[in-house]
């Protein structure tokens, strides 16, 4: 069966990241149905904690599945995204089981987090919430 194809994804960085040019390790991801938390280690053994409430879906992928966000045309910098089209929800709307395809929500929006192996998409209706952590050595 041959594949359907999508537009090009389009995303934007998130402005005023940590570490703007490097990416983290995602070494723990923690959803508890109130929130999302996503554990990120930098060089230097810098720690963050990235909070998303309001999670309508989240999933991880090796960065491998995620070709389509590696090309020149689609890449910009940073290790957070904001996919503004083309991302996972284009994606899943296609199935006709997705209701959330069928809701029209201005304040809906997807984030993808990158990772030097994995990579974590989130649908959500509300802004990260971002906290750095001290590692004890």
């Amino acid at each position: 069966m041959p594949k359907k194809t999508i537009d090009l994804p389009s995303v934007s960085a998130i402005e005023g990241l940590i570490f703007p040019d490097k990416f983290p390790e995602i070494t723990n991801v923690n959803y508890d149905l109130i929130s999302l938390e996503i554990m990120l280690l930098f060089e230097w053994q810098r720690q963050l904690k990235i909070t998303f409430k309001n999670v309508i879906g989240f999933r991880v992928l090796d960065e491998g599945n995620l070709l389509e966000f590696w090309i020149n045309e689609v890449r910009v910098p940073g290790w957070l995204w904001d996919v503004q089209a083309g991302g996972w929800f284009d994606l899943e709307k296609e199935r006709g089981g997705f209701v959330e395809g069928y809701h029209d929500y201005p304040e809906r929006k997807e984030y993808l987090v990158i990772g030097i192996d994995d990579c974590v998409s989130i649908l959500t209706t509300s802004e990260p919430d971002f906290l750095s952590l001290e590692i004890d050595e």
